[in-house]
């Protein structure tokens, strides 16, 4: 079971401190010492910092914005129709476990995760498999909202 905050109108600088009250998808690959962009010592500086820092950077921009195209090609590809939640999750079994899903498959238990990725990056990807903070991640947001287990799709 989980509690939800609603996101809907939530200015950046609100959601980025909503977000340090609990350990998120994101940070979870980090904590397991298997994300490649950060680590656990810096989700435990951050989580215990009064400071709001917004990290941004070029390809995370681009992920936000090309984020509705990949939802779209996904509801292409398997016919599957996809909503935004407009919620954070939180675990009611573990209140540190936060879940923001990108969205949410509608008529089913399960979610979906748009990530996009370089030339750089196609090795991580090669032969469909999914770099493992990614995957974390999504078992992060199943634990969360109690999402059962099926298979990924790409």
């Amino acid at each position: 079971m989980y509690t939800t905050i609603s996101t809907t109108g939530m200015d950046r600088k609100t959601w980025l401190k909503l977000r340090k009250s609990g350990l998120g998808g994101s940070d979870a690959g980090a904590v397991c010492g298997l994300n490649p962009y950060s680590s656990p010592a810096n989700v435990y500086l951050d989580k215990i910092s009064d400071e709001i820092k917004d990290k941004d950077n070029e390809s995370m921009r681009q992920g936000r914005d090309l984020e509705e195209y990949v939802a779209k090609r996904f509801t292409e590809e398997t016919g599957l129709k996809v909503r935004r939640s407009n919620k954070l999750y939180r675990s009611s079994e573990h209140p540190f476990m936060l879940a923001d899903v990108d969205r949410l498959i509608v008529g089913e238990n399960a979610g979906l995760e748009c990530k996009t990725a370089t030339a750089f990056q196609a090795e991580q990807w090669k032969d469909r498999k999914v770099p493992t903070h990614y995957l974390i991640q999504c078992l992060h947001y199943m634990a969360v909202t109690g999402s059962k287990d099926r298979k990924a799709r790409r």
